[in-house]
């Protein structure tokens, strides 16, 4: 990474963090920032795990429940037509967040290219830098949908060993349609690219669109490693349990580092995410549907200011470019935030090019998205409109 972009991503940093706290300090604040859903975990799951806890197992792998990852590679099955072996290809992991870095632990060496769409969700920059990669930034944004495209990659990829895929998208709530993905498949054979496809958003996905897993294209169930969890589908960010589906390899060699790092996911999270994938009434689907409606809440309220915004196919966030207004994104963000008390994050947080983007989180009740779109039009007024 160079030096610019290191720097941008620091000053990203600490004006992200400053932003929350300023906002811990009012109790008037709309948080629509942060990607941590605000639903209520679903009772039968919490219920569930409790029930399973009274006659705990004894022992507990470092790859995760047995039952469990059965239950994963029944669902993988089921919905994705992918057959995995739930002894040898799956890991459970302690959150997303560990999953991602296990990932590319594993694979990077030092040196090594990992390319990812720009913009990108941060965490992954630390991720390669502790791996001692570097990034390699393939531009998005043609249209403003925001779709890593297949010729972009081609162009872009240069040298790179791995390819981070992350659909739906964080920050934009990009889709890449089944096509797309299939054809960023062929690149990847193409230029010999692991794909780490990112699906922790694939249960959220709008206007009857639909998502197609990396690992289920002809050819690429052997280099794809592909990420999830149960965080954003049934509310359980908490609860701290993803997991990662590979290649025997693979799974063998991030099971290792797994072991000295952190040890198994804990028992009582193993039973949450067992649970949920028991429900008697699957939740997924109205979970979507709220969602939907705030998506549409926001839309709107920037539809009626004429703020552009990238295409939201599926995830939790808008990506709006308030450049319009002549400032910063992160002056606009902090001014915002001062004046009415809503919290978005300033672009900057995903890429040095962004400064006049926003993400705006779809994660608080309707009712206050209302309001927050109300509080965003009284003070874009006060805002002379403009081209910078």
């Amino acid at each position: 990474m160079s030096n610019r972009a290191a720097e941008a991503g620091e000053k990203a940093t600490w004006m992200r963090y400053s932003l929350m706290e300023l906002a811990a300090r009012r109790d008037d604040v709309i948080p629509l920032g942060l990607g941590d859903p605000d639903l209520a975990t679903p009772a039968e799951i919490i219920e569930g795990a409790a029930r399973r806890m009274s006659n705990p197992v004894s022992t507990l792998p470092i790859r995760g429940l047995p039952e469990l990852r059965q239950r994963l590679a029944r669902r993988y099955r089921h919905e994705k037509g992918m057959e995995v072996d739930s002894e040898r290809q799956i890991l459970v992991t302690n959150g997303g967040q560990e999953a991602l870095f296990l990932t590319l632990l594993a694979l990077v060496d030092p040196g090594d290219g990992v390319a990812m769409a720009d913009p990108r969700y941060s965490s992954y920059d630390q991720a390669v830098g502790a791996a001692g990669g570097r990034i390699v930034e393939i531009p998005t944004g043609r249209d403003c949908r925001f779709e890593l495209d297949a010729a972009a990659l081609r162009e872009g990829v240069g040298d790179a060993k791995l390819l981070v895929l992350v659909n739906p998208n964080n920050p934009t709530s990009s889709l890449i349609d089944p096509a797309g993905v299939r054809e960023i498949a062929a690149v990847a054979q193409e230029r010999d690219l692991i794909v780490v496809a990112d699906e922790i958003y694939d249960d959220l996905v709008y206007d009857d669109r639909e998502v197609l897993s990396m690992a289920a294209c002809d050819g690429m169930s052997s280099r794809t490693v592909t990420l999830s969890g149960f965080s954003k589908s049934y509310a359980m960010t908490g609860f701290r349990v993803g997991y990662l589906i590979g290649e025997p390899d693979f799974i063998d060699a991030v099971t290792v580092i797994k072991q000295v790092v952190s040890g198994p996911c804990p028992l009582f999270s193993q039973y949450a995410a067992l649970a949920a994938l028991q429900l008697s009434h699957d939740t997924r689907s109205a979970f979507r549907r709220r969602y939907d409606r705030r998506r549409r809440v926001i839309l709107q309220g920037l539809d009626s200011h004429g703020i552009p915004y990238g295409d939201v196919g599926g995830g939790l966030f808008v990506w709006a470019d308030v450049s319009m207004y002549g400032l910063p994104a992160d002056e606009f963000c902090l001014r915002l935030l001062q004046d009415t008390g809503v919290l978005i994050f300033p672009g900057l947080s995903f890429g040095e090019r962004w400064q006049y983007f926003v993400r705006i989180s779809f994660l608080a009740p309707e009712a206050k998205i209302r309001v927050a779109m109300d509080r965003l039009a009284t003070f874009v007024a006060t805002l002379p409109a403009g081209s910078r």
